[in-house]
């Protein structure tokens, strides 16, 4: 299972994202941490029931079905240590669709930002179905008074 550190180029702090399900609709996005002092692959990860966690790299990749993308870690040898130091001061954080996914996770790490894509495009693509419910519900009105 190593090999495919090697084949990918992974170093620390750089985002493995995998999709969740065969539909390939919502990415889980983890970050690969290295090699801790018993030569084992770790991945730091935040997944629903358990928090944000280390989990090997082979179990992490039972269950992917594919590598979507690598977002490489952007900074110095010095920053993916930081990184590394801060992923493990989360350790334990409870998992939050909203507030707190693996995406928050990982651009909280990767870039210093709680953000989720995936939850702003849910929340832009609400509030679209939101104003076009209103703007038929507008439009009834006026032509059925």
């Amino acid at each position: 299972m190593d090999n495919i550190i090697y084949e990918l180029n992974l170093l620390p702090g750089d985002r493995i994202v995998v999709p969740k399900s065969d539909l390939r609709v919502v990415q889980h996005h983890a970050l690969y941490l290295g090699k801790n002092h018993q030569g084992v692959s770790l991945i730091a990860e935040n997944k629903i029931g358990f928090g944000v966690r280390l989990v090997s790299l082979e179990e992490f990749f039972s269950t992917a079905i594919e590598i979507t993308r690598i977002e490489r870690f952007q900074g110095t040898s010095h920053d993916r240590k930081m990184a590394i130091l801060m992923v493990l001061n989360k350790l334990g954080k409870p998992y939050n669709l909203i507030n707190y996914n693996c995406q928050h996770f990982a651009n909280e790490i990767q870039h210093g930002k709680i953000r989720s894509e995936q939850v702003d495009n849910f929340v832009a693509g609400l509030k679209a179905a939101a104003g076009v419910f209103i703007f038929f519900s507008i439009i009834n009105t006026i032509f059925n008074d």
